[in-house]
């Protein structure tokens, strides 16, 4: 421990905690004027509090920050990672705040030609004050290499947030940090010399860097399996497309053929003269709509407009899952339609979510029709499904965990959707029931 000037120590512990912010911010791709006046005010506040509780205050400034991510989530649930990123963050600039220290006690016992520990009694202003400026250097490196790795830090996020490991994020960020302070306030409780923390903190960076290794090796294995289960899907997707296009060739041959006797049959009507004949027959040609009957799966050919294959190949699949049901799936796309691909597996996840429960639903409604529209507008895309729903009588319901129309163990995916929606920040989500028919609006916006 060295013990400087209040003005030293202030400046010090200003200097850590400013540091945080500024590089919790960038990661998050949260800088601007006004986070940055808050976080300026809030780092000059716990600076403050940093000479009274020494390190203790950072974990008042962690536990703080988790009681402030809860009240915003409005829930005890961990649903991102600015909170873990944060923890992680902390960590990183306590660990680099030691090791500069430990640089500027170096550089003073080298212009002094002291390298006793008494020299911390005699210079402990200029060695805190050489430590904060190698720090701030330190934070500057710190900061130029999230920049030069921003692509796979962004990647690592994303990873983190699809394959839904946040929680476990937070624990091992959380566990990082309690680790850290326990190590710094019992080396200042039992004065234990510079060297000796050095040496323990290098030792724990060590560790924890090739654990995080270790996690990204992970997540790039996890991430490869689950596009190799995906391409698995996808084929098989696309087995049953091709399945269901041979079906629309025999039906459409049957047709053809069909059409071309009836078409005989009304040129012999009409070469006999008898129009009485030929209106009776043409009215019951158009009471049978042969047209509409043979051919309805031929709407599935309006997924060409739909450009992201993965979404594509699930409403391919709804689409023929409903069929089997007997639920009639319409699409309506009359213009090409392109998704964002940032969060495109959130957006899997909540259209197959709401397919699943309106052809569900279907199944029990006079009505057995399901109509979804996809349209896009400039930076916008919306995605509405559609369905009779008369047991519904109240929307709110909809979203309580645990409620459902459908039986025993159901009623978890609308308050699923719920949380992944709130997990992104371009997606939005609408539903209303009018006349009894549900309406469920997906908004997806382009993210900056």
């Amino acid at each position: 421990m060295i013990l400087t000037d209040t003005w030293v120590a202030y400046l010090q512990d200003f200097a850590v905690i400013e540091g945080i912010f500024l590089l919790h911010r960038y990661i998050q791709k949260q800088i601007n004027f006004k986070r940055s006046i808050k976080d300026l005010l809030i780092a000059l506040l716990f600076a403050g509090l940093y000479l009274l509780f020494a390190d203790a205050a950072l974990l008042i400034l962690v536990l703080g920050r988790l009681v402030w991510h809860f009240w915003r989530q409005k829930s005890y649930q961990i649903k991102n990672t600015d909170t873990a990123t944060f923890m992680v963050v902390t960590s990183v600039q306590l660990m680099l705040f030691s090791v500069a220290i430990a640089f500027g006690q170096f550089c003073m016992s080298v212009v002094e030609s002291n390298y006793s520990a008494t020299i911390l009694a005699y210079q402990a202003n200029e060695i805190a004050l050489i430590g904060t400026a190698i720090a701030v250097l330190f934070d500057l490196i710190f900061w130029w290499l999230l920049k030069i790795k921003r692509t796979e830090v962004d990647q690592i996020n994303q990873k983190i947030t699809n394959f839904a490991l946040e929680r476990q994020f937070f624990w091992f960020s959380f566990g990082l940090f309690l680790a850290l302070e326990s190590i710094l306030t019992i080396g200042n409780l039992q004065e234990v010399t510079a060297t000796i923390q050095l040496a323990i903190i290098v030792i724990f960076g060590i560790l924890i860097g090739v654990t995080c290794w270790q996690v990204v090796i992970f997540l790039k294995a996890y991430a490869l399996q689950q596009e190799a289960a995906d391409q698995f899907e996808r084929n098989q997707q696309l087995q049953d497309y091709l399945v269901n296009i041979e079906q629309q060739y025999t039906e459409l041959r049957r047709f053809k053929h069909d059409y071309r006797n009836m078409l005989l049959s009304l040129e012999s009507f009409a070469q006999q003269g008898n129009q009485q004949q030929f209106k009776a027959y043409y009215q019951e040609l158009l009471a049978q709509q042969p047209m509409r009957t043979e051919l309805q799966g031929a709407i599935i050919a309006q997924l060409d407009y739909l450009k992201n294959e993965p979404i594509r190949g699930l409403i391919i699949q709804k689409f023929l899952a409903a069929k089997q049901v007997g639920v009639t799936l319409n699409f309506e796309m009359t213009a090409p339609v392109t998704l964002p691909a940032t969060n495109l597996l959130t957006v899997i996840r909540i259209i197959g979510i709401l397919l699943d429960n309106a052809i569900e639903q279907a199944t029990q409604e006079p009505d057995q029709n399901v109509n979804c529209a996809l349209i896009q507008s400039t930076g916008l895309v919306e995605i509405t499904i559609e369905n009779q729903a008369t047991q519904v009588a109240d929307v709110q319901q909809l979203f309580q965990l645990g409620y459902t129309t459908k039986g025993t163990n159901h009623g978890t995916g609308l308050a699923n959707v719920k949380e992944l929606v709130a997990k992104q920040a371009n997606l939005f989500f609408e539903t209303q029931i009018k006349a009894q028919r549900l309406r469920q609006t997906l908004m997806v916006t382009e993210e900056n």
